[in-house]
């Protein structure tokens, strides 16, 4: 039978085990995953990913970089989509009909907020061909604020507007 001594020493060692793997086990980013230069990198990335997804016509993928949020989402063209189901159900309508796209941002531009938050702007070209052939090009500009959760960039409210002609 161990003695309370070897106890206390078997509680203690297993107390600091326990706390060291809850302090290196969470995720916590690096000083060099927090420079501006790598959140700036990390953001363009996921912004290259959804517009790769977008691109694919993959709705679930693109949303899978969209937070899950009640608090407006997306804006576009004066349209307020509250929510990401809301915001999804309005891509997936907007696709009918189209066989593909091709959206281009023109030197997007991100803006380091803090080591969890960054701003992404820029203009942009997309190009949708319709299944019957017909091809329509629009201008757009966006304005896009992606946060990190759980070491991932994920988008919390996009703002997208095409140019008003004059």
């Amino acid at each position: 039978m161990p003695t309370r001594s070897q106890l206390s020493a078997t509680f203690i060692l297993g107390a600091g085990l326990l706390a060291t793997a809850l302090v290196f086990g969470q995720q916590r980013p690096s000083e060099a995953d927090t420079a501006p230069q790598a959140i700036q990198k990390a953001v363009l990335e996921t912004n290259a990913k959804m517009t790769q997804a977008a691109n694919s016509l993959n709705v679930e993928a693109f949303f899978d970089y969209i937070l899950e949020t009640d608090k407006g989402l997306i804006i576009e063209n004066g349209t307020l989509f509250k929510t990401r189901q809301e915001a999804m159900q309005a891509v997936k309508r907007g696709l009918m009909g189209v066989a593909k796209v091709d959206r281009r941002f023109d030197d997007p531009q991100v803006t380091v907020i803090s080591p969890e938050a960054a701003l992404l702007t820029s203009e942009g070209t997309v190009t949708a061909t319709l299944t019957d052939g017909r091809t329509m090009t629009s201008r757009f500009a966006v304005s896009l604020v992606f946060v990190r959760k759980e070491g991932q960039w994920k988008l919390l409210h996009g703002h997208y507007s095409r140019p008003v002609k004059m």
